[in-house]
């Protein structure tokens, strides 16, 4: 029978480069501290990296760039994915998820149905905020993010300058989406939407 250290690394080595991992990924191969002494050891090998707790990454490298790491998007993800949550962007991060702003949020804000928790990953950190099921009323992506973005910016602060930075997004929504799911949306926000995207 191999040890919880060899199941451990057949089980890494077999994955792709790039591929986060979660201590709890391991824990049909042995108790929680050995488990935690084996990713240690890994961690010094080099084999993995430590992203945060419980968090770990077999590392892609380029020659140029060094270790090529994960979006704080697909950490976020991965995260939700594991608890089994809903998130959604929101503030500051919808913004640069439109790329409405250019300059790299370090604090990426989630709305979760999972739980209220917070993730400090090198010099970013993955905030997630426990809401009510009804903030995902809107499934589509990029309607939520829109959505987001209009409420970061605030309703007595939408510019000429906004609106034509945001216009190129609402076009690309789909027209059953704009019928189905903008009426979730503050009234405010859905005239806004309603009107640039008439104008397409």
């Amino acid at each position: 029978m191999k040890s919880s250290k060899n199941q451990i690394e057949t089980k890494i080595l077999k994955s792709s480069l790039g591929e986060i991992f979660f201590a709890e990924d391991f824990y049909a191969y042995g108790s929680p501290g050995n488990i935690r002494l084996t990713l240690f050891r890994l961690v010094n090998e080099g084999i993995l990296e430590r992203l945060a707790q419980g968090i770990y990454l077999k590392p892609k490298r380029d020659p140029l760039l060094g270790t090529l790491y994960p979006t704080t998007e697909e950490i976020a993800k991965q995260i939700a994915q594991r608890d089994k949550a809903r998130i959604a962007p929101t503030g500051v991060f919808a913004l640069y998820l439109l790329g409405l702003t250019t300059q790299v949020p370090l604090k990426a804000v989630y709305l979760s149905d999972g739980s209220q928790r917070e993730i400090k990953i090198g010099n970013r950190t993955i905030q997630f905020k426990k809401t009510v099921p009804k903030s995902f009323a809107i499934k589509d992506e990029l309607l939520h993010l829109i959505v987001q973005a209009f409420k970061e910016v605030g309703q007595n602060n939408v510019t000429e300058d906004f609106i034509e930075k945001i216009k190129p997004s609402i076009v690309q929504l789909n027209s059953q989406v704009v019928q189905k799911q903008v009426k979730y949306a503050p009234v405010w926000i859905q005239k806004h939407i309603n009107n640039l995207y008439t104008q397409r």
